[in-house]
């Protein structure tokens, strides 16, 4: 639903390589066990940020289907070396509580 593509899946080592507009990302489940270990919800306060060339793109398959949307797509500027440059973003949770943000960037505003 977010248009990833699976490159490696190893689910005995409990890992998976996905890519999405040339980007790779590894993700891995900690194999860490004892008092220690982490609890449900895995993902509470992480925060993987995913730069996109298109956040609607990412969107429309997101409400395709059916998942409820952690922040809604929005756009924020900021003041960078003398121009203001900005993008647009929303999140998702994932099962496991991961806050997943898709990011564009926006052309920049005038002077």
């Amino acid at each position: 639903m977010l248009g990833f593509t699976t490159m490696r899946y190893a689910p005995e080592a409990r890992r998976a390589e996905l890519e999405r507009d040339g980007v790779a990302i590894e993700i891995r489940e900690s194999a860490a066990d004892g008092p220690d270990a982490p609890s449900y919800p895995f993902g509470r306060g992480v925060t993987l940020v995913v730069w996109t060339q298109d956040a609607e793109a990412v969107l429309s398959g997101v409400e395709a289907y059916g998942a409820r949307l952690h922040q809604p797509m929005a756009e924020a500027w900021r003041e960078e070396e003398g121009r203001r440059v900005g993008h647009i973003a929303f999140e998702v949770l994932d099962p496991d509580g991961y806050a997943l943000r898709f990011c564009q960037a926006l052309p920049p505003a005038g002077h």
